[in-house]
C-alpha cells in the first residue's frame, strides 16, 4: 500500500516538472540582439539641448474692445510676419465717429472765419472814427470828453477782438490735442508685429472681447539660441568652433550639425551643470521650445569593440548565448549618444540584448533576433 502511493507521489511529481519544463520551453521571449564589433567611435560627451527664440514678444491689448480681424486662429499654424504687420485688429467705429466730429468741428470753425469777426468790422469803424475825432480836438473843433468816450469804445472792442482770437486758438489746440488722442486710441486698436519673425500663437478670435493688457498672442524672432546643459566636469576640453551633432525629439533621428559658439562662464551651484551655445544654418526651422541631446565630438577611435549605448545598464550589459541571459559586467570606453567602446567584458561577435534590457535577468530563456547597427 505504501509502496503504492510512493508510485503515485513520484509519478506527479514528473508530471509536475514536465509541465513546468514544457511551459518554460513555450515562453521563451523574443528579444533583439546585437554582436559586438570592432569598428570606429566618435569618442564624445553628451548634453540635453533647450531651445529658446532670440526675442519672444507677448502682445497685449492695450483698449478694451471687440475683435474683428486676427493674421491666424487660435491653434493655427504659425506665418512669417514683418516689422508693424498688423496682426489683431480691434473694432474703432467709435474713434471713426469721433474723427468725424472733430473734422466737422473744425469745418465749421473755418467758415465762420471766413465770415469774419464782427467785433474785428465794427472795431476797423471805430478806429476810424477815432482818427478823425483827434484831429477835431486837436483843431478844437470837438470837447476833449468825446475822444475819451471814442478811445473806451475802441479799447473795450479790441479787447473783444483779442478775445475771439485766442478763443480760435484755444480752439485749434484743443481740436489737436483730441485729434492726437483719437490717433494713439486708434493705434491701440491695431496689435502689429514689432518685430520681423514668426506670429506662433493667437489667443483670440473675431467676436471676442478683450480687456486692457490681456494677452493676445505670441511672435518668437527668427533667430535661435540652442543651448547645451553639460556636467561640470564635460568642459575640460571644449572649446568655441568644435563641431556638435543636435539630435531634437521632436524630429525623430535627424541629426543637425552645429558648432560652440560660446561657453558659459559660470556653473549652476544646484545641479552642477554648465552651459554651452551652438550655431547652425537654418536654425529658423527649429521649433521654439524643442528639447534633445547634443553630441561634442572630441575624438576618433578606430578598430574599437562596440556596441549600441542602449545595451548599457550601468556597468553591465544583457550577454545571450545558447538562448539563456548572462548579466556581465564591463569596463566602457569611448561614448556617444549610439555606441559604446567596451574595454572588458565580452569579446567580438558575443551578442547582447540592445532593447529594453532592463525587463531581463541573468537565468532567463529567450529567442534572439540578431539586429545590426551602424557607427
Amino acid at each position: 500500500m505504501k509502496a503504492n502511493r510512493v508510485i503515485q507521489v513520484a509519478l506527479c511529481i514528473c508530471l509536475l516538472v514536465g509541465v513546468i519544463l514544457f511551459l518554460r520551453s513555450g515562453l521563451d521571449q523574443n528579444v533583439l540582439v546585437s554582436a559586438a564589433r570592432l569598428g570606429t567611435i566618435r569618442d564624445s560627451v553628451v548634453g540635453n539641448v533647450k531651445v529658446y527664440a532670440t526675442s519672444t514678444f507677448k502682445l497685449r491689448a492695450m483698449s478694451q474692445s471687440l475683435v474683428t480681424e486676427v493674421a491666424i486662429a487660435p491653434m493655427g499654424k504659425p506665418i512669417q510676419v514683418e516689422e508693424n504687420q498688423t496682426l489683431v485688429k480691434l473694432q474703432a467705429e467709435d474713434l471713426e465717429r469721433a474723427f468725424f466730429a472733430l473734422e466737422l468741428e473744425k469745418k465749421h470753425f473755418s467758415e465762420r472765419n471766413e465770415v469774419g469777426s464782427l467785433a474785428g468790422m465794427a472795431l476797423h469803424i471805430l478806429e476810424k472814427e477815432l482818427k478823425s475825432i483827434e484831429e477835431l480836438v486837436a483843431a478844437e473843433r470837438q470837447a476833449a470828453f468825446d475822444l475819451e468816450v471814442k478811445r473806451s469804445e475802441v479799447n473795450r472792442l479790441r479787447a473783444q477782438v483779442e478775445m475771439e482770437e485766442l478763443n480760435a486758438r484755444h480752439f485749434l489746440q484743443n481740436n489737436q490735442l483730441k485729434f492726437a488722442n483719437l490717433s494713439a486710441e486708434m493705434t491701440k486698436r491695431t496689435i502689429s508685429s514689432p518685430i520681423d519673425g514668426e506670429f506662433s500663437e493667437c489667443f483670440v478670435s473675431p467676436g471676442n472681447i478683450v480687456m486692457v493688457g490681456e494677452l493676445v498672442g505670441v511672435v518668437h524672432s527668427n533667430d535661435r539660441i540652442i543651448e547645451v546643459s553639460l556636467n561640470e566636469e564635460d568642459f575640460v576640453a571644449l572649446e568655441e568652433g568644435m563641431a556638435v551633432a543636435v539630435n531634437l525629439f521632436s524630429m525623430g533621428e535627424q541629426v543637425l550639425f552645429a558648432k560652440i559658439s560660446s561657453l558659459s562662464s559660470s556653473v549652476e551651484p544646484q545641479s552642477g551643470t554648465r552651459k554651452l551655445f551652438v550655431s547652425m544654418d537654418d536654425e529658423a526651422n527649429i521649433p521654439v521650445g524643442s528639447s534633445g541631446k547634443a553630441e561634442i565630438i572630441l575624438l576618433e577611435k578606430n578598430d574599437a569593440l562596440v556596441l549600441p549605448t542602449k545595451a548599457l545598464l550601468g556597468d553591465s550589459v544583457l550577454v545571450v548565448s545558447s538562448g539563456v541571459v548572462e548579466k556581465r559586467k564591463v569596463v566602457t570606453g569611448a561614448q556617444n549618444l549610439k555606441t559604446v567602446e567596451i574595454i572588458e567584458g565580452i569579446g567580438v561577435s558575443e551578442q547582447v540584448i540592445v532593447e529594453t534590457p532592463h525587463l531581463f535577468q541573468s537565468g532567463d530563456r529567450v529567442n534572439p533576433t540578431l539586429l545590426d547597427f551602424k557607427d
